[in-house]
């Protein structure tokens, strides 16, 4: 018999081999989402083979018993309509996967078929180390990855965080094929049974019937036993109260302050850490970050993230620095250890620590980006540390004031407890982590600094936050009007366009309020985008401190650039919504950034731009496709230039000018009364006097058909890689559909052809790429191990043959359509995805505002002669146009034919004709 307790909508259960399961019944879900956490994680590799748990999650999917061809359990899943992807992280490895609601009766012993039984095939596992291998190659000039490795480095090296986790060829090949096989057996045999494995679902299958398919599935699992998670400190005393600095690959200035803790996250009841950040955190006039910037020391502030564990919580307070800021370092931590001085002190203020439960409570009740697979995972791993009952209070307890416990979260924070790095390409080292060749150094801090910042000057300009003005005592709904379901025009006259609509499908009090300004002038050269975009740059960080308390109360907003200029965008509640839109349009129209702040913004935007030149090869291939189709898009390397050339002068004229002479186009959706839309409307219409403007074309490159354009990216990473884009030849519904139809029949042969079987690479894929709309897709490769002409030549022989030989897919073609169909069909899932798919076809003029539902209607009458006809005129190259971007990496060169290779950008997007 197993042992059932109910919570709420969640289900408890434990098979009478040890495997503990949380039901979640979602009746009017559509989706089943499943997750097994298993307590298998790097942490339990063994030292002479360091990575041998992820190279087992990779060998799950290799095959099984009922499954035995390599990633055949990738298809099945896709075939009822879902996807499945794992993990591994330090204690727990996690495999995960969504399908059809009702096909979950089908998936799921597929899925324990796949847990419990892997075949571990010698062939598969000689390529999944090339996979693996390929992985650890694409991000050796990860900084991220750097920093993590040097982290290892210094703490306790009888901790297993020390261990590597990725694995990479040269660990692997030290062991024989067999040897190595057998040690993945083991470690299986070991670690994934009942005892040691959580589950968790969502479903709108009955929970009775659940349970019996779970029985079914997953009884057959040894019990075994859960595995120890006993281990030594993370860090020695000697490896605390020290500093660390470390040369990294971009141009930044970072300064991370490392707090080590015990596993005090894991305080459901307080929630301490979650205040703790929440203070530190803060953005306002009086915080921690305006005194910072005030000084010119820091741009940025994040509280409170960095490595856990069950156990152990490292609380990082991440400051990106100014030249000044690196210069004065010391100044920043005594700041950051007198703000913690008055959080200390402000211990029994209850008051804050209630509002931050009231904001937390608003966020939870009136959710909106919830990710139910991401919940599951995090569900079936809670179930290690959590009983049921606790783990029914995470998303629903806010937590509870508890003095002595902030006192004792509180006493951690102590310049005798941290770990000090500095990042940026200035500081000294000393040596080189093991696989990245990172340069670092570890000093001691001196005990006279430290205890120094134990007893902290005091900062007049620091205070805490005041009681937050935007929190609103009441969120009601307004009475619903007729005629207002889909966007309505309320003003449409010279130079303004305004629409409304209401909500009256997720009854909540929330909305969006757009407002877009097209200027010419602001988008007619390279100088003008360079001036656009220090003075967006300058604007936001001006409105960062105004209006933070608005952005923690729910009240969000973006002011952001795009191809004709910028968009101003609110979100959220809309109790005080319009007022904030209407303080903040206001700021847009009066705002010109100081003559010293301009070089400050000015320097930002160049470190930008130098270190998006620095993204992966695939990264910036796809960037440079965008530049290249669509007219108003500028490539950094252009940018660099123009934004170094930019003078204050410049900017303000640019500026002046932009505001002279512009197009607005506004949409207000969500919890408003028409009333209030056509009130908001008039104070748009009384503030913006310039608006004799004409809405700016998104034109779109037009791609010849016949023959390939070919163009070079030259990146900073030893892969090579190569994106082939297909245009489709009109923006029509037909073209549109069957774009969508081939890249999704292609996506999987693709993947399985060119990375499973030839192991041309690790970043393997397809992608439905549509630029304002006009339908194109596009495959990618990058490699460690091979060239530019390796893989195109590999992509093209795929291509022509599958395209030849369409006829294949035709077993397929149902269950393709019927993934489509659904994909396009689903339901807005809130407020925000509804605003955002409204606002995006008053954008590309569907005002009918159902081109989801048209393409599926094209889809449905689709024959597979269609497709065949397509595919046919594609491997003719009779219908599409196509560009070949392409990285060289550390291989040969690419010859490609002079009258069809694009050199200089601006050249060939005055020549090439646009659609």
């Amino acid at each position: 018999m197993t042992n059932v307790q109910k919570f709420d909508n969640a289900y408890h259960l434990t098979l009478p081999n040890g495997l503990r399961v949380m039901l979640c019944h979602e009746p009017q879900s559509s989706t089943s989402y499943v997750s097994m956490a298993v307590r298998a994680g790097h942490f339990y590799d063994p030292n002479e083979c360091q990575g041998l748990a992820h190279l087992l999650e990779h060998m799950l999917f290799m095959g099984s018993r009922h499954f035995p061809n390599p990633n055949s359990i990738n298809g099945f899943i896709e075939q009822h309509g879902g996807n499945i992807n794992a993990w591994t992280g330090t204690e727990y490895a996690n495999y995960h996967y969504q399908c059809d609601g009702s096909a979950i009766a089908q998936t799921l012993p597929a899925f324990a078929d796949m847990l419990r039984q892997p075949i571990l095939n010698e062939t598969a596992l000689t390529n999944e180390i090339k996979s693996i291998d390929a992985e650890f190659q694409f991000k050796i000039k990860d900084d991220l990855r750097r920093l993590y490795q040097i982290h290892k480095e210094t703490c306790n090296p009888d901790h297993p965080f020390s261990k590597f986790s990725v694995g990479n060829a040269d660990i692997f090949s030290k062991h024989e094929v067999s040897s190595l096989r057998e040690a993945l057996r083991a470690l299986h045999k070991q670690y994934y049974c009942g005892r040691n494995m959580c589950l968790c679902i969502s479903s709108p299958v009955p929970v009775a019937q659940l349970e019996a398919l779970i029985t079914q599935s997953f009884s057959s699992f040894e019990a075994g036993a859960l595995a120890s998670d006993s281990w030594p400190a993370l860090y020695s005393s000697s490896q605390l109260g020290i500093q660390i600095n470390i040369k990294p690959l971009q141009t930044a200035r970072r300064m991370i302050v490392t707090f080590a803790l015990p596993g005090i996250h894991n305080d459901i009841d307080t929630k301490p850490l979650n205040y703790i950040s929440h203070l530190l955190g803060d953005e306002g006039e009086g915080s921690l970050l305006a005194y910072l910037k005030s000084q010119n020391w820091a741009v940025n502030l994040i509280a409170g993230s960095g490595i856990e564990g069950d156990k152990f919580k490292d609380f990082n307070i991440s400051f990106q620095l100014t030249e000044l800021g690196l210069a004065n370092q010391q100044h920043v931590v005594m700041a950051l250890f007198s703000y913690l001085e008055l959080v200390k002190q402000s211990i029994n203020d209850s008051w804050r620590f209630e509002e931050k439960a009231q904001l937390t409570a608003l966020a939870l009740e009136y959710e909106e980006n919830v990710k139910p697979l991401t919940m599951v995972s995090e569900f079936a791993q809670h179930q290690f540390l959590f009983t049921p009952e606790q783990l029914r209070k995470l998303r629903t307890s806010i937590g509870s004031y508890d003095g002595a416990v902030m006192k004792e979260a509180l006493s951690f924070f102590t310049p005798f407890n941290i770990r000090l790095k500095i990042i940026s390409p200035d500081v000294e080292t000393d040596r080189s982590c093991a696989y990245y060749n990172a340069r670092y150094r570890v000093q001691p801090i001196a005990k006279e600094q430290l205890n120094a910042f134990a007893s902290p000057i005091t900062i007049a300009a620091l205070s805490l936050p005041p009681p937050n003005p935007y929190l609103g005592e009441s969120y009601a709904l307004v009475l619903p009007e007729t005629g207002f379901d889909n966007p309505t025009k309320l003003v449409d006259k010279d130079g303004v366009r305004f629409w409304f609509a209401q909500d009256q499908q997720f009854f909540s009090p929330k909305g969006d309020i757009y407002v877009s300004f097209d200027m010419v002038h602001f988008s007619d050269s390279l100088t003008a985008v360079a001036a656009k975009r220090i003075w967006l740059s300058a604007l936001n960080d001006y409105l960062q401190a105004k209006y933070y308390r608005a952005e923690i109360a729910g009240l969000h907003y973006r002011i952001y650039g795009h191809q004709a200029g910028f968009t101003l965008h609110t979100r959220g509640f809309t109790n005080q919504q319009m007022l904030l839109a209407e303080q903040l349009l206001e700021a847009v129209l009066s705002f010109k950034p100081s003559e010293f702040n301009f070089q400050h913004y000015k320097q930002m935007q160049l470190q930008n731009l130098q270190n998006s030149l620095l993204n992966k090869p695939t990264n910036r291939l796809f960037s440079r496709l965008s530049v290249l189709i669509q007219r108003n898009t500028q490539a950094p390397v252009e940018l660099l230039q123009a934004v170094a050339n930019t003078s204050y002068e410049d900017m303000i004229k640019v500026r002046d000018t932009a505001f002279d002479d512009y197009f607005i186009e506004s949409f207000v959706h969500g919890n408003w009364a028409s009333e209030q839309a056509t009130e908001f409307a008039n104070t748009i219409d009384r503030k913006c006097v310039n608006t004799s403007g004409t809405p700016l074309s998104r034109a779109v490159s037009k791609l010849p058909v016949g023959e390939a354009f070919y163009h070079q990216v030259s990146c900073e990473h030893d892969d090579a890689a190569v994106v082939l884009y297909l245009q489709a030849p009109t923006a029509g519904l037909h073209d549109t559909a069957l774009c969508m139809v081939l890249e999704q029949m292609l996506a999987a042969p693709f993947f399985n052809a060119l990375r499973t079987e030839q192991q041309l690479g690790y970043i393997v894929g397809t992608g439905y790429v549509p630029h304002n709309q006009h339908p194109g897709m596009a495959f990618y490769v990058q490699s460690p191990n091979n060239s530019a002409k390796t893989l195109l030549d590999a992509m093209t022989v795929f291509l022509f043959q599958q395209l030849e030989e369409i006829e294949f897919y035709r077993f397929y073609w149902s269950t393709i359509k019927q993934n489509l169909l659904k994909q396009l069909e689903e339901r807005d899932l809130n407020l925000s995805m509804k605003s955002q798919r409204l606002w995006i076809s008053l954008g590309t003029q569907d005002l009918s505002f159902n081109r989801n539902t048209q393409l599926a209607e094209c889809i449905s009458a689709l024959s597979f002669e269609d497709i065949q006809s397509y595919a046919h005129q594609l491997a003719k190259r009779e219908r599409c146009g196509e560009l070949i971007l392409f990285a060289e990496g550390k291989y040969e060169k690419l010859q490609t034919p002079k009258h069809r290779t694009i050199n200089g950008i601006s050249e060939f997007k005055s020549q090439i004709p646009y659609y």
